[in-house]
């Protein structure tokens, strides 16, 4: 949330021009070959139930969070998910997750050209994927009435957006506007240290800086991602663990 190219997103299609029109939809995934690293499975805690493992609550957060973003930090009123868990170690491996959002008006907008826009203010869907399976594109496409965004690869602390603004005509495409935020260089302690584990982990800058910002205002929350949205979230998590048959980190 705290990444410039995750928050000029926001700006975009949130804002007072909502450079997309209506959003209609939300694609978010996040999913990597867990197999590939030093994650050996089952002995990896991400295998590990009581110590949190299982792909809810690894991975799960990025594109729940997207979804929750630009549907207005709105509870779904629908949740369907599909899932692998593993029978042995009692965690799932893989999920895929619909959530629909109910609408928050009653009046179908008038859109460009003076037509009818069927779908009510607020309403829509968001599809997504995460797991330890496979390495997926780990991308953020959000779809309204006037374009599409793309938070681009990796998703989850991104430095680039591209923006397909829609011409006149079915799949046309009028202005394409591309966003660049470059990482601050590694200090020489980083370097001599030898970098990073986790891919753009030098972002963590914007998070803390905005933890700052919050202690200095005397704030106990960052309007970015409110402690509301946090449980939120943790109860989307929830659900879909119940719907996929997982148990409870503390049960035997």
């Amino acid at each position: 949330r705290f990444f410039p190219a995750v928050q000029k997103s926001r700006d975009l299609a949130l804002g007072d021009d909502k450079a997309l029109g209506e959003i209609a939809t939300v694609y978010s995934d996040f999913n990597f070959n867990a197999a590939d690293n030093e994650d050996d499975y089952p002995s990896s805690f991400l295998y590990q139930r009581k110590l949190g493992g299982g792909a809810n609550l690894l991975v799960a957060p990025y594109p729940m969070a997207a979804a929750s973003m630009f549907f207005g930090s709105r509870a779904p009123e629908s949740i369907k998910a599909l899932g692998q868990v593993d029978k042995e170690m009692g965690v799932e491996i893989q999920a895929a997750v619909i959530l629909s959002y109910a609408a928050t008006g009653t009046e179908k907008p008038v859109v460009a050209g003076g037509c009818i826009y069927p779908k009510l203010p607020g309403s829509g869907v968001a599809t997504l994927s995460y797991g330890y399976l496979c390495e997926t594109t780990e991308e953020t496409v959000v779809v309204g009435s006037k374009g599409r965004l793309r938070i681009e690869t990796p998703g989850h602390c991104p430095t680039k957006l591209t923006v397909e603004l829609k011409a006149e005509g079915r799949g046309q495409v009028g202005k394409t506007l591309k966003f660049d935020y470059p990482l601050p260089e590694d200090t020489p302690e980083i370097v001599a240290a030898g970098g990073y584990f986790y891919p753009n982990s030098a972002g963590f800058i914007y998070e803390a800086a905005a933890v700052a910002r919050c202690i200095a205002a005397g704030k106990k929350e960052a309007p970015q991602f409110t402690l509301e949205e946090t449980m939120l979230s943790l109860n989307l998590i929830e659900e879909v663990r119940k719907q996929l048959g997982v148990k409870p980190v503390d049960e035997d």
